[in-house]
């Protein structure tokens, strides 16, 4: 606990952010081949998921939402 303490109030080393340690960004391996088709999968990944959820909103306004309007004017 005491060193929990002691590492929050030292300054951050030079070149790194303070807790970000083993974050830090490989530019070979980005550069590699799986590293290449790491990033193409992400990006594919968030172009599926912003199709689903766009996908969905749509589904539900167009069916869920005039039948809760229909629902009132009966």
């Amino acid at each position: 606990m005491f060193n929990a303490w002691s590492r929050r109030d030292r300054a951050p080393e030079d070149g790194t952010a303070a807790g970000l340690d083993g974050f830090a960004v490989d530019k070979t391996f980005l550069s590699s081949l799986k590293g290449i088709l790491l990033e193409t999968e992400l990006v594919f990944g968030i172009i599926l998921v912003s199709v689903f959820a766009y996908d969905a909103f749509k589904i539900y306004r167009t069916e869920m939402v005039p039948r809760a309007a229909q629902g009132d004017q009966q």
